[in-house]
């Protein structure tokens, strides 16, 4: 039988293998960090084939943006923009010019009853190059009408009719008058 004799206060633990255990611990992980900033480091710079390219392409970068801002410069001149306009409106005119009428009045026959008379008809050509056609017809009766709407809503070549306006008949008009706007098909 032993008897162990510890007449100290506060008596001497094991804390020593713990302490000795933490540092190794802390000394192999400040080893890998070490470790780990010098390959972030050594990441972050580029191979030198790769900086001479990226220098190459950024002179590149510079130089068209030096060459966007003349372009600029001569598209900002007055005469430039007179230009544009004035071309920009002739092709709107050419445009226009390819609406045949021969066929618009044809494939309105089609569809117009005998008691509807087209008054007024403005054709406009969209963006996507698709003819609207504006029109003001005049019908004896609002039974006529309802019939020309039906007849536009059915054919091939007319989209369905955006009604924009009414007017009664008066003194001097006999004629109901509706505003319509309607897409047709007509090729340019």
């Amino acid at each position: 039988m032993k008897v162990e004799l510890n007449l100290a206060t506060k008596p001497f633990g094991r804390s020593r293998l713990f302490w000795t255990l933490s540092a190794a611990a802390g000394a192999v992980l400040a080893v890998i960090a070490v470790g780990l900033v010098w390959s972030y480091w050594q990441s972050g710079r580029l191979p030198p084939e790769l900086a001479s390219r990226e220098a190459q392409l950024q002179a590149e970068l510079t130089q068209l943006s030096l060459d966007e801002s003349q372009a600029m410069a001569v598209l900002r001149q007055p005469d430039t923009i007179e230009v544009y306009n004035r071309s920009s409106f002739l092709n709107q005119l050419l445009t226009r010019k390819g609406i045949s009428w021969t066929t618009t009045f044809g494939d309105l026959e089609t569809v117009l009853p005998p008691r509807v008379l087209v008054m007024q008809i403005r054709p406009e050509v969209t963006f996507d190059n698709k003819v609207r056609l504006e029109m003001q017809v005049g019908a004896e009766a609002p039974a006529d009408f309802i019939e020309f709407l039906k007849a536009l809503e059915s054919s091939d070549v007319f989209g369905s009719p955006d009604l924009r306006g009414y007017i009664p008949p008066n003194d001097n008009e006999p004629y109901f008058r509706y505003q319509l706007m309607v897409q047709y098909e007509q090729q340019l």
